[in-house]
């Protein structure tokens, strides 16, 4: 049988039809060598989230300048309330503040607890603060001097750490006092070494400043304490422990030593650029040791009676 006769239209529609399919298998073909797997478009979604939440993070998290600004604050609230408490160790120590420590272990352990913490603060202290890699020390000057103002810092603590208690007679120290200082320790010396680390060195003129401010206020630190020393060590046998201080900055001031310490900052202050951690750790030696200076001369006052010179000051010579 002759097959029927398809309409010249029909055909037409027919071939369009083929053509259309096949153009659509091979783009399809074509689409799916090029288009990545699902699961790569699924992961790739995923990383944007991930991506902001960090971002989040990051605007969120404390920064070294903030940190720093609070512990100056929390120095100017505990300023005054000194005034009124003194920290029970050495000749303050009293009942009512818990159990008492071995007096040269408690204090080997507040003070190694600083040097410690500013390690750490000097190499790690960029993760907990990630704005301090912005002004990372570059140059192999700023690095040399990033290294010496923390040997400075070690070299203090080497002294306030190991020497100090280990030539002299310590009173027993409240537990207290002693989890305070490591505690004061550990935030201050981490603040500090983690702003060192990325210093820049400083000018010549600065470093010859605070260089000598910092060599004076060491230099009156340990004679002072040499000079108290050397004064106990003179006493007769079975004599009272407490000696009338005398002799050099003694006929000035109930505690130079305590004045010593405080120049000795402010001249590492002056050596850092005048670095915010270490200006805040200067201002908080001051807070905590001039009211102690004032209680301290009460307490020679209370102690000697007349035998005390009424017209010695506290801390700052001729003035309070």
């Amino acid at each position: 049988r002759a097959s029927p006769r398809v309409p010249a239209r029909c055909l037409h529609a027919r071939h369009a039809h083929a053509h259309r399919a096949r153009d659509e298998t091979v783009e399809s073909r074509v689409s799916a060598r090029v288009a990545p797997p699902r699961l790569s478009l699924r992961a790739s979604g995923a990383r944007r989230p991930a991506r902001a939440h960090r971002r989040f993070v990051r605007r969120a998290m404390l920064t070294h300048a903030t940190a720093v600004a609070l512990w100056a604050a929390t120095a100017a609230i505990a300023f005054p309330y000194l005034f009124t408490q003194t920290a029970p160790y050495g000749k303050f120590v009293s009942a009512g503040w818990g159990p008492l420590l071995n007096g040269k272990g408690g204090w080997l352990a507040q003070e190694m607890t600083s040097p410690v913490a500013a390690w750490f603060g000097f190499t790690r202290g960029v993760r907990a603060f990630p704005e301090l890699a912005r002004t990372t020390a570059s140059s192999a000057a700023d690095v040399t001097y990033a290294r010496f103002l923390f040997g400075l810092w070690c070299a203090h603590y080497a002294n306030r750490a190991v020497a100090f208690p280990l030539t002299r007679e310590l009173s027993p120290t409240a537990a207290a006092t002693v989890f305070c200082a490591v505690g004061f320790n550990l935030i201050n010396g981490f603040l500090v070494g983690a702003e060192i680390a990325s210093i820049t060195r400083a000018p010549t003129d600065r470093i010859v400043v605070g260089g000598v401010v910092f060599v004076v206020g060491a230099w009156i630190n340990v004679a002072s304490d040499a000079g108290l020393r050397r004064r106990r060590a003179e006493r007769p046998a079975g004599a009272d422990r407490y000696v009338l201080p005398s002799g050099g900055l003694f006929d000035l001031v109930a505690c130079p030593n305590y004045l010593g310490e405080c120049i000795e900052w402010c001249g590492f202050t002056i050596l850092a650029n005048g670095a915010r951690s270490t200006t805040a750790f200067a201002f908080w030696t001051f807070a905590n040791l001039f009211p102690r200076a004032l209680a301290t001369r009460e307490w020679y006052r209370r102690r000697f009676g007349d035998a005390y010179p009424r017209h010695r000051r506290a801390m700052i010579p001729f003035i309070a």
